[in-house]
């Protein structure tokens, strides 16, 4: 069945809901004008959406509360409101509450406090596009007087793009690595003509842009090089005074002077990502024509000529849209660190003795409000193993049967990196971390099931999940007929 997406809204959506149709192919997408939730339910209800967007606009005036959305078996996407003001109080309409300003300011307070303490409300940033684009590029009030229309035909694509981010990481195609170049990227100049004496770490946009690399490893996207260089002298540049990054940041480290594309290929499996994860950052078109050309898969921006631009036009692309954050994503860098050791240990044993060696211990913990989130976000962002192909909301979530799988071994904390959804005796979800993939985790899993009780599952094939074809039957598990 088709991703089914509806609109809600105090406005005519039909922009919108075109836009919509452009950024998810495939899509059905119908709308409800003048109309908010709660209002249509039951011909929601027969329409059976995978996401509704309710979608509010100053222009309208009514402000509905979003908290009562919450209760409707729907999961929401909520544009913010745009804090525009109608200019009768001046500075004033910033600290007056009865000012048209203030008014918009509480309401989304009040959208984003329904939104932390609801799973199935989500918060886009709408305000945060028309700051970028300008309001007179995404509104014009001609639009608004004659035909009711809240976003110019660029707003309604800009609104678009952001919902449809939100809807693709929540199904799994989440970016989640950012690869950059170094000479010309990260700074100024070619260390392997110059020496590493001779960049300039502080040239034009440079420092924003390492800075912008640092806020995104703090909320969990990996980091790594991809530079057609000589290695040594690559990473002797990061000694150079005034450099903020080091060679230790990067997860992953190519440098060398083969082709790009087959670097990527390198970091993403070093990283156990699919390429569709990986944002490929590079000063030169040359390079990204090669990287697009190879691997179309890979997302890479088309960078101004000015790099004092980078920052701003890299935050326009919101490249990294993400369906929720937990501990466990800030957990992942370090995880990846410790593979290092295990790859050292791995190196010189066979593999049973290795996996023997890491003297693995597999916590599970019964599914509950403490991991609901975590366990949704497993099974949103697992590809490579997810049984059945299951995606699953903190909401749809609760009140099921179930076990997170936390994974320790001698060289570190893996975090949680399995979820199963029990139906009775049938495993109606199973996804794991491709941190835990070859390892033998799988096993320990079907163990700990078994001992609960008898257990049946079913693998339904997906284009990603190859490697779970057998699981099943390597170890004695009766399959689900459907």
């Amino acid at each position: 069945m088709s991703l089914r997406i509806a609109i809600c809204a105090d406005s005519a959506p039909q922009g919108l809901e075109r836009a919509l149709r452009r950024e998810l192919p495939g899509a059905e997408v119908r709308s409800w004008g003048f109309a908010w939730p709660p209002a249509v339910r039951g011909e929601l209800e027969a329409f059976g959406p995978d996401w509704v967007v309710a979608w509010a606009c100053a222009e309208a005036g009514r402000l509905p509360d979003p908290e009562p959305l919450a209760g409707l078996p729907f999961r929401f996407l909520i544009p913010n409101l745009v804090l525009c003001d109608d200019g009768t109080m001046g500075s004033l309409a910033l600290t007056e509450p009865t000012s048209l300003r203030a008014r918009l300011a509480d309401w989304n307070a009040r959208l984003y406090a329904a939104v932390r303490a609801h799973d199935n409300l989500w918060a886009v940033d709408l305000e945060g596009v028309q700051a970028r684009l300008g309001r007179e590029r995404t509104f014009d009030p001609r639009l608004w007087e004659a035909a009711s229309m809240a976003l110019t035909p660029v707003g309604a694509e800009a609104l678009a793009a952001r919902l449809a981010a939100i809807v693709r990481a929540a199904g799994g195609q989440s970016r989640k690595v950012l690869v950059t170049d170094l000479d010309g990227t990260l700074w100024d100049g070619i260390v392997s003509e110059v020496g590493p004496e001779g960049i300039d770490p502080d040239g034009p946009g440079r420092r924003a842009y390492r800075g912008w690399l640092r806020a995104l490893a703090r909320r969990g996207i990996l980091l790594a090089v991809a530079s057609r260089n000589d290695p040594e002298t690559a990473r002797a540049a990061f000694a150079r005074p005034g450099m903020d990054l080091a060679p230790g940041d990067f997860l992953a480290f190519e440098a060398d002077w083969g082709p790009k594309p087959e670097m990527l290929r390198r970091i993403a499996a070093r990283l156990h990502v699919g390429t569709d994860a990986l944002v490929f950052v590079d000063d030169r078109p040359e390079q990204r024509a090669e990287v697009r050309a190879a691997l179309p898969e890979v997302a890479v921006p088309e960078m101004p000529a000015d790099p004092a631009r980078w920052v701003g036009f890299l935050a326009d692309q919101n490249l990294f849209e993400a369906a929720q954050l937990t501990a466990d994503d800030t957990l992942r860098a370090q995880s990846l660190r410790d593979d290092a050791a295990r790859a050292e240990a791995a190196a010189a044993l066979s593999p049973e003795a290795y996996v023997a060696s890491l003297r693995q211990e597999l916590i599970p913990e019964p599914l509950g409000p403490a991991n609901l989130a975590r366990a949704a976000q497993l099974t949103q962002r697992c590809n490579q193993f997810n049984m059945r192909g299951t995606r699953h909301t903190a909401a749809e979530l609760a009140g099921k049967r179930g076990w997170v799988y936390r994974l320790r071994d001698r060289f570190g904390d893996l975090g949680a990196i399995g979820v199963v959804v029990l139906e009775g005796d049938f495993i109606e979800t199973w996804a794991l971390s491709c941190r835990a993939l070859n390892r033998g985790v799988e096993r320990l899993i079907l163990a700990h099931l078994k001992a609960q009780g008898p257990i049946r599952g079913e693998y339904v094939p997906t284009p990603r999940n190859g490697r779970c074809a057998t699981i099943y039957q390597e170890n004695g598990v009766p399959t689900h007929e459907a």
